[in-house]
């Protein structure tokens, strides 16, 4: 990343990690977590547009750190399941 002169939020890609591995949870012990995703999804988003309002990222930069703490997750939930 530092070759491409491109930053990933930090904090997008631990909140978006440990978004993907409840829901990895959840579907692997076939327990209703939908109050526990709500709940993420509105912490993401409150993540993401205080990341905005303090002007330390841009929409891609959040876009691409959430990309990046989703893609190991779903790789685990491949060899996992």
């Amino acid at each position: 990343m530092a070759v491409l002169k491109i930053k990933a939020s930090i904090h997008m890609i631990a909140a978006a990690g440990f978004f993907m591995f409840a829901i990895n949870v959840g579907v692997y012990y076939h327990i209703n977590i939908n109050g526990t995703i709500a709940l993420m999804m509105v912490i993401l988003g409150a993540i993401a547009t205080s990341r905005l309002h303090l002007k330390a990222h841009t929409n891609q930069e959040l876009i691409l750190g959430l990309l990046i703490g989703f893609t190991p997750q779903l790789v685990l939930l491949n060899y996992w399941l």
